[in-house]
């Protein structure tokens, strides 16, 4: 009995790969459909499918024990809470954005702490918390595009991530591509343009847009790096 719970129990291989490429081209088309329609909208209905159909396909493998774990849970809930940044601009106040931003990383320190604290750390929950990252920089640059007037330029961080994976998968090479392991740089990278994100929701002018742009340079550095380590290092 006990044999036949562990292979019960056993978790099981998630094409995660997979399913992330099938995600950053999603995510740009609809990022594309944004920008001609100037709303938040298609990326936010594209990332409720999406990220629905990574959890069923995560199914008794999103914990190490096949359970769904708290840790989990708190990133669907993050997940939810940042989605509500997609909000229609005049409905949201820019320091109301900034609150709902900071909620959103709140929770992302607590869910990695309860993986750790309950020994749920898995390869699905680091990849659905990393995508759940890259999906709060699209929908924050998004909303500093079409809300607050930034140029263009600003929703280049929020790219990034997507950029990188198609990149991957349309240049495999000699040998398979594989994506960087995340990295302390890469942490601190994504913290500073955090940092930068949120100073630019509620700074005016030339204050908010040099935040976002030293943002944007040093979380473009480390996918520049994470490249080098994919396709290009030894």
């Amino acid at each position: 009995m006990k044999q036949l719970r562990s292979a019960v129990f056993q978790p099981r291989a998630v094409p995660l790969a997979a399913w992330s490429r099938g995600q950053a081209l999603a995510m740009t088309l609809s990022l594309g459909v944004c920008i001609w329609q100037r709303t938040t909208w298609p990326v936010v209905v594209s990332a409720l499918c999406l990220f629905a159909c990574l959890l069923m396909l995560g199914r008794r493998a999103h914990t190490p024990s096949g359970r769904f774990g708290l840790a989990n849970a708190v990133t669907c809930m993050r997940l939810l809470v940042l989605l509500t940044l997609g909000l229609p601009p005049r409905w949201l106040e820019p320091w109301s954005a900034l609150t709902i931003t900071l909620l959103v990383l709140a929770l992302d320190l607590l869910d990695g702490w309860l993986a750790r604290r309950f020994a749920d750390a898995s390869a699905f929950g680091a990849h659905f918390d990393m995508e759940t990252d890259a999906l709060l920089v699209l929908i924050v640059t998004l909303r500093l595009w079409l809300g607050q007037g930034y140029p263009a330029w600003v929703l280049i961080s929020g790219c990034l991530r997507y950029a990188y994976v198609l990149w991957l998968w349309a240049w495999p090479g000699p040998a398979a591509a594989r994506e960087a392991p995340r990295s302390r740089l890469g942490r601190w990278a994504f913290t500073l343009l955090m940092l930068g994100l949120c100073l630019g929701l509620v700074l005016p002018g030339f204050a908010g847009r040099l935040a976002v742009a030293l943002g944007t340079l040093v979380v473009s550095s480390s996918f520049a790096r994470s490249g080098y380590f994919s396709r290009l290092a030894s």
